[in-house]
């Protein structure tokens, strides 16, 4: 069984490890999204237009993920971290 200093520690890893992800992942999405409307002018054929039906819905997941449940997740993380630390120090 872990202490709650040993759980403090791990939520601030898992915290912070939530927010370079969600960093990466809009990075990621930001540097398709570029690349996508450069090749998009260029690719109009049969191939162009199934790869499109795949993209669209997947970068629509990205954006919807990263407008509202990413930063949710990362608040309610850093909230219980807050609150587990005030615990700890006798708050």
């Amino acid at each position: 069984m872990s202490s709650l200093d040993d759980t403090f520690e791990q939520m601030r890893f898992f915290g912070k490890a939530l927010a370079e992800f969600n960093e990466e992942l809009r990075g990621s999405r930001d540097a398709l999204a570029q690349a996508h409307d450069q090749t998009r002018a260029l690719w109009t054929d049969e191939a162009a237009r199934t790869y499109l039906r795949v993209y669209e819905p997947l970068a629509q997941s990205l954006d919807e993920y990263l407008r509202g449940p990413a930063p949710r997740f990362e608040q309610f993380l850093d909230d219980k971290i807050r609150q587990l630390e005030q615990y700890l120090n006798g708050g």
